[in-house]
């Protein structure tokens, strides 16, 4: 399952891109997005629960560099910030080959979507993302959320991490925290 997330700046332009695809019990986040002061952030992890029900994981801020460099290890909920705080340390760690296969999708998947970096059919640098398709690959647009484009496999499961220090992208899902208050 591959939930596609799309959302656009009041101009209509490219504001933050996430993929978010579950493969058995892990969930991969690919996102690339507007992370102030005119400039973008990528962000790449793969996340699941323990038998304990804690959040284990790793992630790079990355979407292409085929290694994990930091580790979760676990997150917690801090109500007087009202964001997670997630204990990580340093992995700086190679993917495995079944990992920088679901990379390789995923990439695949943001560039039907985007134009970004260098793109082989155009010969173009992009060095700002450009929005290439929409419909074409199932997203509609959220009635309830002008600009916000979402396919139906698209949940609000692992949004999380958007609400913690890890994430550096501009856009987060303030509404994940009212759960925990």
């Amino acid at each position: 399952m591959t939930g596609l997330y799309l959302r656009t700046d009041e101009e209509g332009e490219f504001h933050t891109l996430i993929i978010k695809h579950t493969d058995g019990d892990l969930t991969y986040l690919a996102a690339l997005g507007y992370a102030g002061g005119g400039e973008c952030a990528e962000f790449y992890a793969r996340f699941n629960l323990d038998d304990e029900g804690n959040l284990r994981g790793a992630f790079s801020p990355s979407t292409g560099s085929g290694e994990w460099e930091q580790k979760v290890l676990g997150m917690n909920f801090n109500a007087d910030t009202e964001r997670f705080d997630l204990a990580t340390e340093e992995l700086y760690e190679l993917m495995e080959s079944d990992e920088i296969t679901i990379q390789s999708q995923l990439l695949d998947i943001l560039g039907s979507i985007l134009y970004w970096g260098y793109d082989e059919d155009t010969g173009q640098e992009y060095e700002y993302p450009s929005i290439k398709a929409i419909g074409e690959v199932g997203l509609v647009e959220m009635e309830d959320a002008p600009g916000v484009f979402t396919n139906a496999d698209w949940n609000d499961e692992w949004l999380e991490v958007t609400c913690s220090d890890i994430w550096g992208l501009s856009l987060s899902f303030p509404h994940i925290t009212e759960a925990y208050l």
